[in-house]
């Protein structure tokens, strides 16, 4: 089997129950093609809409040079190898060092679709298969400021209603008592059984880490979300021994070594993994995880990083964010608090064509 060609198109998806009036998410969607017919799907988001030229420019740069290689190898097509002068596909080089970690993961995660169409079987069991359904939290339209979702607590319910066990919220630019008052009112409205996560952005030092980590206590947040710069492992380490709440990070890191780091200075409870890693970069970091006994956990991406979550032992729970789901036809099953795994071979998911030439970016 060869890679013998790819398209790559650019949409932009209306991002409902936001803080941002007429928000549109930037999709750049590729179709992986080989020799027998079998096509492998990837995506990118949170591409900026006044550099989605350069980033398709540095994908196809990479594609290009993919005509001829075996789509199933994917470790040999990314790893720089200099013995016998044949190097891997992805290497840094020049300008836009952050799209070509992100173009190369794109092209993985559509390698593994191409992988799970060829042996008939969906990624997450290809992965690994530990499970055919994994754990979710709801991770948008309890937002500060959210425009069409005014009334928190109804907000809250609604995500409960929806079968929802567990939801996130970010702080965004709350200060110390807006943040409480949010939790506060969340935690009235959908009881003591629910998890509540708090993501911060890396907004606070270690003194304000610990005193809204003792200020939120009385509201049971499930953990508190990337609470320091992400290259303080020390002050990490710190506030995890400090308090009670799980500390859980790692969306910004983009490379194995990082990762290493967080898990050597014992910095985190949770680990959660972007889909700029591609998925075999989150094997490698969920299986480094394991060693240390630490879950890991996804960020964004859900159709994708779902397969990744429930393929292993120490997956934890998936971040589910619907804004990519108008790309396809059918949007992913949640039951009792859980995805539903799809069982069709490969990521499960068939890209809507009428909907992608609707939403298709000039």
């Amino acid at each position: 089997m060869k890679i013998t060609g790819y398209q790559t198109s650019a949409i932009g998806v209306p991002v409902s129950d936001t803080a941002i009036r007429d928000a549109v998410g930037t999709y750049v969607v590729l179709r992986l093609r080989t020799d027998e017919g079998i096509e492998g799907i990837g995506y990118a988001s949170g591409v900026s809409p006044s550099t989605v030229r350069s980033f398709i420019g540095v994908l196809e740069e990479y594609l290009d040079q993919l005509i001829g290689w075996n789509p199933l190898a994917s470790e040999a097509i990314s790893t720089p190898r200099v013995k016998f002068g044949t190097p891997g596909v992805f290497r840094r080089s020049g300008s836009w060092p952050g799209y070509q970690t992100r173009a190369a993961r794109t092209i993985d995660v559509a390698l593994w679709d191409i992988k799970g169409k060829v042996a008939n079987m969906p990624v997450y069991q290809l992965m690994g298969g530990f499970r055919d359904r994994v754990p979710c939290y709801a991770s948008w339209r309890i937002e500060p400021g959210t425009a069409d979702a005014l009334d928190l607590g109804t907000s809250a319910r609604f995500l409960v209603d929806q079968g929802f066990r567990a939801m996130k919220f970010h702080v965004r630019t709350l200060d110390h008592d807006g943040t409480v008052q949010h939790m506060r009112e969340l935690r009235e409205a959908v009881g003591p059984d629910i998890d509540i996560m708090v993501d911060n952005y890396q907004g606070w030092d270690l003194k304000q880490s610990l005193r809204m980590a003792d200020a939120l206590a009385p509201y049971n947040p499930y953990w508190i979300e990337d609470p320091l710069p992400l290259e303080d492992f020390e002050g990490m380490r710190q506030l995890r021994d400090a308090m009670q709440t799980y500390l859980c990070a790692g969306e910004q890191y983009r490379d194995l070594v990082s990762f290493r780091r967080l898990l050597e200075h014992r910095s985190v409870d949770i680990t959660m993994v972007d889909l700029d890693l591609g998925l075999t970069g989150f094997l490698k970091v969920a299986h480094l995880a394991e060693a240390f006994g630490v879950p890991v956990v996804s960020h964004l991406a859900t159709e994708v990083m779902a397969h990744a979550v429930a393929a292993v032992p120490n997956g934890l729970t998936v971040e589910y964010v619907p804004w990519a789901s108008p790309m396809f036809h059918e949007a992913l099953q949640v039951d009792g608090g859980e995805i539903v795994l799809p069982q069709r071979p490969g990521l499960g998911l068939e890209l809507d064509e009428a909907a992608l030439r609707k939403l298709a970016l000039d």
